[in-house]
């Protein structure tokens, strides 16, 4: 008993030790180094780099490599995870595969096994032994290469349950698919047999087909697919959701998308019996032109009897619905298609378009019968509505029926055409009543005929046409036209050795004109065609004159000879162009050497602005000497050139250009010496020998012979090129003074970037432009200009220099590269020490003018939008003039620029104080650039003489940007003296109902004044020391102002205060401003007024009464009331205003003196325009009219000024016989010397000032 105790033991000690290895290979790192050593000692291809993990908990290789001469596999990772509780199911889990780096590469198969294949009973069924359940599946960064078929992706997962014989794929994405099929091999393709088959065609049987398992597939996405190829096809997204069991297939969901188009479809299919299936599908188009059209497709029935029913919508609809037998060898068939609209092109607007079309093809490939008609219309042609009819099969088709619709007329005809044996064809047309004016005005007529005509192929590969006859006749713009004739052609061998024409005669007459030919072109040739066109206006509408002559061909078919005679005169197109005669004579043999004798004359031609008075071109020679002579007379190019060369058909053709002359506006060019010229047919190359172009002095030169093909060079020179030549195409009043000289080098080829390389010089030279006749000239010279560019492998480098005469100079550098793509900019702008007096002469009103101006700027980045830094900065900047508003002692101005901002600091220096300006400015975004200037200053001197003089003190931003402005701030006025006889011109709006007419007496469209909307703020403060003196009036004003704009013109809103004791002269008195205000609540041309002036009290007889006018109500419409206080009636009130007093006082004789005065001055006030207009147009500014004095005193005066300063006035006493002549002239600003002339005489020395 104790050995079976013994071997019991040792038996349970063994299965232990089993069971403790076995657990150590499933679980520990151990078991997967030793499955991977055995593995690698059973195939030695394999290797594998390194092992982690255990088999039933989860294990890694990594570079793994198998290799065995004929297949070629690496694996970066791949990694296993089961889930071992599944075993006790019992039940396969898999809960991680992934496989991460595969390069497999299989360029041949393997070779095939000697053995031949047992045949094996179909399978019906599949089913897996034990459940199957894969949570995760990774394929990530696959590239397979499989007999030159590659494949790669990025990414696959996908998860997977099979259980007997279903299989479910739950949710599986592969993204990043490249295809690349391999390239078919010339030996592939056999070529098809030329033996028919004599077995009778049966129809086709389909197998019932049962799956071994069932699948239901949850969701399978396909992203980023690309099929490589001469037109590599993409599709974005591939969804597939569907399900088989059986022979039964159904997909719910198919969607693709991809650039050319979207589909989305589902369909059922049972693959037993005839296959009875459905089909829904919905295309949408994205390529072009037909983007945007939807395709809808319905398919219902079987594979034996097909019911198809697909709609196209878009701009262009089509509805088509068929029924097939595609298992029938004969294809049994019935089609209709229906159309309402097509039209081409597509996708702009229409040139064509096809309208209410209808066709039906029925029967089968034995035998089918068909019917269309449609509506055809385009631009360039008539209405066609035509109708068909036919039947046809394999071999042959028969039009039995076409009528045609068009032009008010009908054409009918039959057609047949075969090809069992050779290709045939035969048909007749005849037209009749075709009245092509409907189209086309100018060919008001209507035309009838009939055409016959047949021809075929040859079994050598030849053709032959047959055109037995050809008859039309009418009428074409009242001219009868008869087209009668018949023509044969034919190359029986298809080799151009047995081309033969043949005609008894074809006769075209229009009218008068008309053309015969008649002959035949065989071995040898004999055909003459005789033109008489004596008056082609009747043939073409916009042409006229007259052309004769005649055409024959002669000779053999090897050497033959055409001789020409033609001539015309009287000859123009519309107003466009015009010829009074051309002659045309010679012959030419181009067969088997080119010889030809062939002269042009043309006389008094013109087109457009190019006149012609005389050409005779001369062509004579053979192909081994042959000249060439033109001679040219007109404006604004004439030309004498003879050239003479030699051609080789084999090598090309060379010859020299032995005399050149060209004549134009710029003076005649001459050909230095004879040039020669090659063309090169081998390579395409011509070239040119070096050679100048002179006149005088200056030429234009080729240095070095030109080449020239898809590759070459080229050298050229411009020497001492005067401007005095461009002086004819300058206005008269400017001049430049000068030459020019300019080396060029270019070269080029097919694959590279072109190379040029340019040198300008200019030396010493001037440029004058004389803008006023009384002042100096503008005048800018130069000591030297250069200018030097180099374009090279993409690069374009330059640098220039002007070196201006007695000034600074100008000189930069630049270099652009990627000139082909985005062109790129770094450049150097240096302006150094350049002084602006030159523009004083342009700058009129100032009569001192200068200022100096320096920069250094360096501009960087995309040539569209570069980048700035440097500084701009002028100095010494002085202006000065009599006629300006401000003058200044001098300004510093500088402009920093900062990549894409700019910073402006301006201190401008006036005698009355100092103008501050500061901004910025910022075009990081060149649709959104901003600029902002800051405008300060204090009790600046702004004086427009002889009306303006004031003291202003501006605090204003200026905001700007592509679609605003934005001006806010404050102007102050405390000091203002401002005298106005009349309005200026400017100050007189143009009336609204002004239209403005075109040459045509079309109405111009106004332009808007400035690109973008302008909003202001700005508060104006009057104070107290603003002095008006205008019409009359003499008044101080104060108030303040707002001036805003948001959109609509400028608005006004505010007060302005007329002060007390202010002057105004009216009704020959001077009233006193007892009260006024102008208010402003609006537009500025509409205040309200709010005026009270009074009689002086001093100058009414009764101390106790007041007397005068009140003004109120808008400016446009103001309310003139008389007051009085007491209160008396108006007659009462007005003596008083104008005689100081009441209408019964004694003093009545001094009453009518005043009112005498007071009605004068109100007449000359209201001719003070037309006065003013007077004095403009006899050479005297501010002539006016007035009253002066007072009482007995009163007189008419007449003023104006003659010259600047010099002040003429003439006085005339109403109510006396005394006349006064005063001369007053402006010494300095306020100082004046005056002489008067009347009852007394004296001259005074007057000084003007002010004091508060």
């Amino acid at each position: 008993m104790i050995w079976v105790k013994r071997i019991a033991l040792g038996v349970l000690a063994l299965l232990l030790l089993l069971v403790i290895a076995v657990a150590a290979l499933l679980y520990t790192p151990a078991g997967i180094k030793v499955a991977a050593w055995g593995a690698q000692k059973a195939l030695p291809a394999l290797s594998i780099g390194e092992s982690q993990g255990a088999l039933l908990d989860g294990f890694e290789f990594k570079n793994v490599r198998y290799n065995d001469g004929n297949i070629d596999l690496a694996v970066n990772k791949l990694n296993l995870t089961l889930n071992d509780s599944c075993l006790l199911t019992p039940e396969i889990c898999v809960s991680d595969l992934g496989v991460q780096g595969v390069k497999f590469s299989m360029p041949e198969l393997p070779p095939a096994s000697d053995k031949p294949e047992q045949p094996s009973e179909p399978v019906t069924e599949i089913s897996m032994p034990l459940p199957i359940h894969i949570e995760k599946v990774t394929l990530d960064d696959i590239d397979l290469d499989i007999l030159a078929n590659k494949v790669r992706w990025k990414h696959f997962s996908t998860a997977a349950d099979l259980q007997g014989s279903h299989v479910t794929l739950k949710p599986t994405d592969w993204e990043g698919i490249y295809l690349a099929l391999a390239p078919s091999k010339a030996g592939d393709k056999k070529p098809a047999s030329a033996s028919k088959s004599t077995k009778k065609a049966e129809a086709i049987k389909l197998p019932d087909v049962v799956l071994p398992m069932s699948f239901d597939i949850e969701r399978f996405t396909v992203k980023d697919f690309e099929l490589a190829g001469e037109t590599p096809q993409k599709v974005s997204l591939l969804e597939l959701i569907a399900n088989a069991k059986d022979s039964d297939i159904k997909i719910d969901k198919l969607q693709v998308n991809a650039p050319q188009a979207s589909l989305t479809a589902k369909a059922d299919v049972t693959l037993t019996g005839d296959y009875p299936l459905t089909l829904d599908a919905n295309a949408k188009v994205s390529m072009k032109p037909v983007e945007g059209h939807q395709l809808y497709l319905k398919a219902s029935g079987s594979l034996a009897k097909l019911v198809l029913d697909a709609t196209l919508k878009g701009k262009l609809d089509a509805l088509v619905k068929a029924k097939l037998s595609p298992l029938d060898p004969n294809l049994p068939f019935d089609v209709v298609v229906s159309s309402k609209h097509l039209q081409w092109p597509i996708d702009k607007k229409a040139e064509f378009t096809v309208a209410n079309t209808d066709i039906n093809a029925k029967g089968s490939l034995k035998g089918f019968t068909f019917n269309a008609k449609s509506n055809v219309n385009g631009t360039p042609m008539p209405n066609v509505k035509f109708n068909l009819k036919g039947k046809g099969n394999l071999d042959s088709v028969n039009l039995s029926a076409l009528n045609v619709e068009t032009l008010g007329g009908s054409i009918t005809g039959n057609a047949k055409a075969s090809w069992k044996d050779i290709v045939k064809w035969q048909g007749q047309l005849a037209f009749a009543n075709i009245q092509p004016g409907k189209q086309w005005p100018e060919a008001e007529g209507n035309v009838s005929g009939k055409l016959n005509t047949s021809g075929g192929l040859t079994a050598k590969g030849g053709w032959f046409i047959k055109l037995p006859e050809l008859a039309v006749n009418g009428s074409i713009m009242k001219q009868p036209l008869d087209l009668q004739g018949q023509l044969d052609a034919s190359d029986l061998t298809g080799k151009g050795k047995d081309l033969k024409f043949k005609t008894q005669g074809l006769t075209l007459k229009h009218g008068p004109n008309g053309l015969v030919a008649k002959g035949e072109l065989d071995k040898t040739w004999n055909v003459v065609a005789d033109i008489k066109a004596p008056d082609l206006s009747k043939s073409l509408a916009d042409l006229h004159g007259r052309v004769n002559g005649e055409v024959k061909l002669s000779g053999k078919m090897a050497e033959p000879d055409i001789k020409l005679d033609l001539e015309g005169d009287d000859l123009g197109w519309q107003k466009v162009a015009s010829l009074a005669s051309f002659k045309l004579k010679g012959s030419v043999t181009p067969l088997p050497a080119l010889k030809a004798d062939i002269s042009l004359n043309a006389k008094k031609g013109k087109f457009d602005t190019v006149t012609l008075d005389d050409m005779d071109v001369l062509f004579k020679g053979t192909e081994q000497d042959h000249r060439l002579t033109v001679k040219v007379k007109g404006e604004p190019v004439g030309t004498e050139l003879i050239l003479t060369g030699k051609l080789d058909r084999k090598t090309g053709w060379q010859g020299i250009l032995q005399k050149g002359d060209f004549t134009t506006p710029v003076g005649e060019w001459v050909l230095n010496h004879p040039t020669p010229i090659r063309y090169d047919l081998k390579t395409a190359m011509a070239t040119v020998g070096a050679h100048c172009w002179q006149q005088g002095k200056a030429g234009i030169c080729l240095t070095q012979d030109l080449t020239a093909g898809a590759s070459g060079n080229a050298q050229l020179a411009i020497k001492r090129f005067n401007f005095d030549l461009l002086k004819s195409f300058m206005p008269e009043q400017m001049n430049v003074n000068g030459e020019l000289g300019a080396n060029v080098v270019a070269k080029w080829a097919p694959k590279s970037a072109p190379y040029v390389k340019a040198q300008i010089l200019m030396p010493s030279g001037s440029f004058t432009q004389q803008v006023d006749t009384d002042d100096a000239p503008l005048t800018l010279g130069w000591d030297k200009v250069t200018v030097n560019a180099e374009m090279e492998n993409d690069v374009l480098n330059a640098n220039w220099l002007v070196a201006v005469k007695n000034n600074g100079d100008l000189s930069g550098n630049a270099k652009i590269t990627d000139l082909q793509g985005d062109k790129r900019i770094n450049a150097n702008v240096k302006l150094d020490r350049f002084t602006l007096a030159f523009l004083e002469p342009v700058i009129k009103d100032y009569h001192q003018f200068g200022g100096q101006v320096d920069t250094n700027l360096q501009i960087t980045g995309p040539i569209m939008h570069p980048a700035v830094n440097g500084l701009l900065h002028v100095t010494k900047l002085e202006a000065k003039g009599r006629k300006v508003p401000l003058d200044v002692k001098n300004a510093d101005i500088k402009l920093a620029f900062t990549g894409y901002n700019a910073t402006l600091m301006g201190n401008i220096y006036t005698p009355d104080g100092q103008l501050l300006l500061r901004g910025t400015g910022d075009w990081q975004d060149m649709a959104a650039w901003k600029t902002e200037l800051n405008i300060n200053g204090k009790e600046l001197q702004v004086s427009m003489p002889p009306m303006v003089s004031l003291k202003v003190s501006p605090d204003l931003t200026i905001t700007a940007t592509p679609k605003s402005a934005d001006i806010s701030g404050k102007v102050g006025i405390p000091w203002g003296r401002i005298t106005l006889n009349q309005l200026p011109k400017s100050a007189i709006a143009v009336s609204k109902d002004q239209v403005i007419l075109k040459d045509n007496l079309e109405p111009v469209e106004p332009k808007k004044s400035v690109p973008f909307d302008i909003t202001t703020n700005i508060m104006v403060d009057i104070g107290d020391d603003v002095k008006l003196s205008a019409f009359g009036l003499k008044a101080g004003l104060s108030g303040d102002l707002n001036v805003r704009q948001e959109g609509k013109g400028p608005m006004i809103y505010g007060e302005v205060n007329i002060a007390k004791d202010s002057l105004y002269r009216a009704f020959g008195q001077e009233l006193l401003i007892r009260k006024g205000k102008i208010l402003f609540n609006g537009p500025a041309e509409q205040p309200f007024l709010s005026i009270e002036a009074i009689r002086d009290p001093d100058s009414i007889k009764d101390k106790d009464v007041i007397a005068g006018v009140k003004v109120t109500g808008s400016a446009d419409k103001p309310e003139v009331t008389i007051f009085s206080d007491p209160a008396m009636p108006q007659q009462n009130a007005l003596s008083y205003i104008l005689t100081g007093h009441n209408l019964d006082n004694e003093e009545h004789g001094r009453s009518g003196s005043a009112m005498t005065t007071a009605l004068i001055g109100m007449g000359l006030a209201q001719s003070g325009q037309l006065v003013g207009d007077v004095g403009e147009a006899v050479g005297i500014k501010d002539l006016s009219l007035s009253t002066a004095g007072s009482g007995e005193d009163s007189q008419v005066t007449v003023s104006g000024y003659i010259a600047p300063g010099l002040q003429v006035k003439y006085g005339v006493g109403l109510f006396n016989n005394v006349d006064e002549f005063t001369v007053r002239y402006r010494l300095i600003k306020n100082l004046y010397i005056q002489a008067v002339n009347g009852l007394d005489q004296a001259v005074d020395l007057l000084y003007q000032f002010e004091f508060n």
